[in-house]
């Protein structure tokens, strides 16, 4: 997709929403980051999913003007749906309760919307935040790239640091309810992209992202992936593609149990997925083939799978070397 001329600049609303649980050291520094933006943040939304480590006491405190919303469960990420529901800005700001986006951040990626009316979303380089080394799980760009000040068009984005616009989120109906944290960026890219929009990466901006390199709890990890992942394939995708992609999911999943010894959550990812599906099939909206050729154009499941595979034999090897 080649880039249109840069239109005359416009003035955006931003708010910015942040899903919270139970991270209340992380979620002060990441609302202290946000408040340094040097563009002008409209509203700040917290959604907590009923956290117990005083996250309310310390915002309510340290942070008055920042609006806090408290769900009586933990709902993951259909908290974004409700603080984008929420939100009264045109542009909502994702990201999680543990990223830091720099000062400029807002500022420089918000720009990128005037290149083009059909850009829906723009989500910046996430950088591990101990170490500084880019965070690509998928391998989809060089370093070269991930070093420019260009845009790239892709097929889904990484939803801590993405700025999203709210009349596309209300256009497609927001989240899906069956989704629970992982593939929720895919879905929202799906029908965007299918009705003629664009998901942009723009590496010009880097948040600090504390994330994990081995996952904290890796089976509920896993279990949300299969469910996400199938249920994402049954709802948008054609029936051969889809079926070859579930058996590649399959064979990622089969791998991550036996490494992880995740034996009660790849059953039960099973048998929810199954329950799930009736639902999921009755709102079933195929993708057109143009959409679907263009999201496969960077491949996901065999990158999970190839990657994730390569990763982990060098670590096993790595620790069997001693180094």
């Amino acid at each position: 997709m080649e880039e249109c001329a840069q239109s005359e600049e416009k003035i955006r609303t931003v708010s910015a929403v942040i899903p919270n649980w139970n991270r209340k050291a992380d979620l002060r520094e990441a609302l202290l980051a946000i408040k340094a933006q040097t563009y002008p943040i409209r509203e700040i939304i917290v959604v907590d999913n009923n956290s117990s480590d005083g996250t309310r006491e310390m915002v309510e405190k340290e942070f008055p003007d920042v609006m806090f919303i408290q769900s009586p469960h933990n709902i993951v990420i259909q908290a974004l749906n409700i603080g984008a529901k929420t939100a009264k800005g045109e542009i909502i700001y994702h990201q999680d309760n543990d990223g830091v986006l720099p000062p400029d951040g807002i500022e420089k990626m918000i720009k990128i919307f005037d290149l083009d009316p059909r850009i829906a979303v723009v989500h910046c380089k996430n950088l591990y935040y101990d170490t500084g080394e880019v965070f690509d799980p998928y391998r989809w760009f060089t370093p070269e790239e991930h070093a420019s000040d260009r845009i790239f068009d892709v097929p889904t984005f990484h939803g801590n640091g993405a700025l999203m616009r709210k009349d596309v989120l209300e256009e497609i109906n927001y989240i899906e309810p069956e989704i629970l944290l992982y593939q929720f960026e895919r879905n929202i890219s799906a029908k965007a992209i299918e009705r003629g929009y664009r998901i942009v990466y723009y590496p010009g901006v880097s948040i600090r992202h504390k994330i994990s390199r081995e996952s904290r709890d890796p089976g509920h990890r896993m279990y949300i992936t299969m469910t996400g992942g199938w249920w994402y394939l049954a709802r948008f995708y054609p029936l051969r593609p889809a079926l070859k992609k579930s058996f590649y999911y399959l064979i990622f999943f089969i791998l991550l149990t036996i490494k992880y010894r995740t034996f009660k959550y790849f059953y039960r990812g099973i048998l929810d997925t199954l329950l799930g599906l009736p639902r999921v099939l009755r709102e079933r909206s195929v993708l057109s083939p143009e959409t679907v050729k263009f999201l496969e154009s960077k491949p996901y499941e065999t990158s999970m799978i190839i990657y994730g595979s390569i990763d982990t034999v060098r670590k096993w090897i790595k620790s069997k070397s001693g180094k």
